[in-house]
């Protein structure tokens, strides 16, 4: 997918692509510091600013997520004002990181 890209794409299937490796990477990210804000919480020992410091961790991690997928939602809603063919499906999305993964192993 990634080859075939950048051999000959339109440049909306190239924006197309980078918002989804964009949402890819908000995802990953949003659950690694999950994993770190609840790793943090548990061996806080019940040390009030550390609870609150991983409480907020994980608080800004899901928010981050939101504002990602809102983000999507607003370019994908404005490509559809402005009539530019804008398709991303979550089908490209897995078929985009499984391509990925399978590059790193």
């Amino acid at each position: 997918m990634i080859r075939d890209l950048l051999e000959g794409a339109s440049v909306v299937e190239i924006v197309a692509t980078f918002v989804a490796m964009a949402l890819i990477a908000a995802t990953i990210l949003c659950l690694v510091y999950v994993i770190f804000g609840g790793i943090s919480f548990i061996l806080s020992a019940g040390n009030e600013e550390k609870i609150k410091k991983a409480v907020h961790t994980i608080r800004f991690a899901v928010i981050g997520l939101f504002v990602s997928f809102i983000a999507f939602f607003i370019v994908r809603f404005i490509a559809n004002i402005l009539d530019i063919p804008f398709e991303l499906n979550f089908s490209d999305i897995l078929d985009l990181m499984q391509e990925i993964f399978s590059a790193l192993s």
